[in-house]
């Protein structure tokens, strides 16, 4: 009995053995871009998490994690921050009015296939923009945040969450739509679910209202109230 209690014992063990989480492997990098408030910013390409949070200065700080899981040795740590530090998130300035935020997967590489949908490679984007920009974001997969900025905003996401954490005394024109998700909203508006599995957050107002733009295929749209930061 004790022999074979032993066995079982043994046999419990090794799974919990083998899922021992590996290190993470991460690469940081921040850059900082001067940018009058008003103008506007588009972010393209970007796959994780994205943040964006509005601040009192003329400047673009962009900050990106990238990072990946690998076994604890030399080689393979090595391995990894090259390669991800192969991801490049690049800046260009179409006009003074107008910042293009772009990432760029090497060509030729693995990384630029599966970067996308790989549950081991993770990219966090945390980007503080001046409060009154204008925000384009397009997200492939993840979630985007967008914290205390009351210019307009079009966002969409093919596979994920958008979450607007929006200046409550700022007045909006909200047009938020899920393919296959909910809405949910702090702000008045009507709702109208399409299809069973489709639902639309709508509330025009006239300006100089704010335009809010959302659109998610696969996902959920949360809208709330909270208190500015401006001084």
């Amino acid at each position: 009995m004790t022999r074979r209690l032993a066995v079982i014992s043994i046999a419990i063990c090794l799974p919990l053995v083998a899922k021992v989480p590996k290190p993470a492997m991460p690469v940081v990098t921040t850059g900082r871009v001067e940018f009058a408030p008003g103008g506007t910013i588009q972010v393209n390409g970007s796959a994780g998490e994205l943040n964006i949070e509005g601040w009192d200065r003329a400047e673009v700080e962009i900050t990106v994690t990238r990072s990946t899981y690998r076994s604890d040795t030399p080689q393979a740590q090595d391995l990894a921050r090259r390669q991800l530090s192969a991801i490049k998130v690049t800046t260009e300035r179409k006009s003074p009015t107008e910042l293009v935020i772009n990432t760029a997967f090497p060509i030729r590489s693995f990384w630029a296939k599966v970067a996308h949908c790989r549950p081991d490679v993770q990219m966090d984007y945390r980007i503080r923009v001046p409060r009154d920009s204008k925000l384009v974001l397009r997200l492939s997969t993840g979630d985007v945040v967008v914290y205390d900025i009351s210019g307009d905003i079009d966002a969409s996401v093919r596979t994920g969450d958008i979450l607007m954490q929006l200046p409550a005394a700022g007045q909006y024109s909200f047009d938020a739509q899920c393919r296959f998700g909910g809405v949910y909203s702090d702000f008045a508006g009507n709702y109208h679910v399409g299809h069973l599995v489709s639902e639309r957050f709508a509330q025009n107002a006239p300006a100089p209202a704010k335009k809010v733009y959302l659109r998610v295929h696969t996902g959920g749209i949360k809208i709330q109230k909270v208190a500015s930061a401006t001084p």
